[in-house]
């Protein structure tokens, strides 16, 4: 859906308003629980959207609103984490939200669709646990959050001690762990009188349950994109030819920066070191060497030599490939999408080219390297990443063989010879400290990429011939 930022980001752009957050997966009810709130339809649902091909909003929408006097930035999100992997226009959405919460959070509505969610899986706790670090961490994130269930059924909805029966063991402990504020978003397909008592008292219920929250919070994400928000919002004061939705998107090429898809691993991720020990990949220090690998049955090592960036803050999609090891227990890899790994050809594929029940990895068992196909493979968010780089290129992380390099066509052959002059780089000017920022030689390096690029489309017509 494509409206004009001016139609559906209403908000005045030099509004200092902290935000009640709007989260939860795409199709939850989110935008219909937002105009129940605000008792009007401003925000666009997807029954009212125009679109054919989707079946939720997936658009920022923002609106204030008053409650006892006090103005709030309401505002609805696309759905953030959901495990599909955002596009462009996806993030740049997920940066709007960001930036409308650039004053603070005053209350975060975790919209639960019931009837889909009602179990609360294992999916749904790690979404709920990715949610919670981004938005500043368990402590304060919980005490600000408001569970709103939708789509629940008549008697659910009228009966709150019914309501309770249905939940689950872990969907309680939650609720516990927020300190028991929930409500119910009446289903307007079941609740269709206007002024209907039973939606009034549930929006009574939830504006209850604000009011009663501590002050606003802000994290450090937050902060530094009120910064940049509020510099380009002075810029664009004295620049006449700035448009309304420059003012809108001030401060969005910060916000998409913190929240994207690139990195390596995971932080807790594992790796072998020479003495046996595994220990945390975000433990690993220039000079570490650790398992690359066997060959004739003798394990091989390799020497880590840069960190090319690191980040413990940044809000990270991962593929999740589950697998079976040699003794029955479940393992599981995670690396971001474009990342490469081995298969059992000796070919390195991206990870997001990964196939459940077909592909085949590469296992290390103690001893070698096996073969193992993967039984699933999801995609997860998760806080931080890191990409340390071997002298062979080669690491085996989680058990699973893989390569040290990302996003370029997966020639690792050719990658390994380029990447010669930075190991020559690293070596007369050694690598300490790392952060977030790709370091500037790799930068350099990417330049080069369109080579591989161009390698990779001559021989997919080749494939084809």
């Amino acid at each position: 859906m494509t409206l004009d930022l001016s139609k559906r980001i209403l908000t005045d752009p030099y509004s200092k308003a902290p935000a009640i957050l709007l989260i939860g997966k795409s199709g939850a009810g989110k935008s219909t629980l937002a105009n129940m709130l605000i008792g009007e339809k401003k925000f666009k649902t997807s029954d009212n959207s125009g679109s054919s091909t989707s079946s939720s909003t997936q658009i920022c929408q923002s609106a204030l609103i008053c409650l006892d006097g006090e103005e709030y930035n309401l505002v609805d999100t696309p759905g953030i984490f959901d495990t599909k992997r955002p596009n462009d226009k996806m993030q740049n959405e997920i940066a709007r939200s960001i930036v409308q919460c650039s004053h603070g959070l005053m209350a975060i509505l975790f919209v639960i669709d019931f009837q889909a969610a009602g179990r609360y899986t294992k999916e749904q706790q790690t979404t709920t646990d990715a949610i919670l670090k981004f938005l500043g961490g368990q402590e304060e994130s919980c005490r600000h959050i408001i569970v709103v269930f939708t789509h629940c059924r008549q008697k659910q909805t009228e009966d709150r001690f019914f309501m309770e029966e249905g939940f689950s063991a872990d969907l309680k402990l939650f609720l516990n762990k927020i300190g028991w504020r929930w409500v119910i978003a009446p289903d307007p397909e079941i609740f269709k009188e206007p002024n209907d008592p039973v939606v009034e008292r549930n929006m009574n219920d939830l504006k209850h349950y604000i009011r009663l929250l501590p002050i606003y919070y802000t994290t450090e994400l937050f902060k530094k994109v009120r910064i940049a928000r509020e510099k380009e919002l002075q810029e664009i004061e004295s620049n006449e030819k700035k448009t309304t939705n420059e003012k809108i998107d001030a401060g969005l090429a910060v916000a998409k920066h913190e929240f994207r898809g690139e990195g390596c691993f995971p932080l807790h991720s594992k790796v072998i070191l020479t003495d046996g020990r595994r220990i945390e990949v975000s433990q690993l220090s220039i000079g570490d060497k650790v398992c690359c690998g066997e060959k004739n049955g003798k394990l091989i090592f390799s020497e880590i030599y840069a960190v090319v960036h690191t980040d413990n803050q940044t809000v990270t999609q991962y593929q999740r490939i589950d697998y079976l090891k040699s003794d029955g227990t479940e393992g599981t890899l995670r690396l971001t999408p474009k990342h490469h790994l081995f298969v059992s050809q000796g070919k390195t594929i991206f990870a997001e080219d990964v196939r459940a029940y077909e592909t085949e990895l590469l296992l290390f068992d103690g001893k070698k390297l096996i073969p193992v196909i993967p039984h699933r493979v999801t995609r997860e968010w998760e806080l931080g990443y890191t990409a340390p780089l071997t002298q062979s290129g080669k690491i085996v992380v989680d058990d699973i063989l893989c390569s040290c390099y990302a996003v370029a066509p997966p020639y690792q052959a050719i990658i390994d010879f380029v990447m010669v002059s930075f190991r020559l780089y690293s070596w007369i000017m050694p690598i300490s400290d790392c952060n977030k920022e790709i370091h500037p030689y790799i930068r350099y390096l990417k330049r080069g990429q369109w080579v591989l690029e161009q390698i990779d489309y001559f021989n997919t017509i080749i494939k084809r011939l």
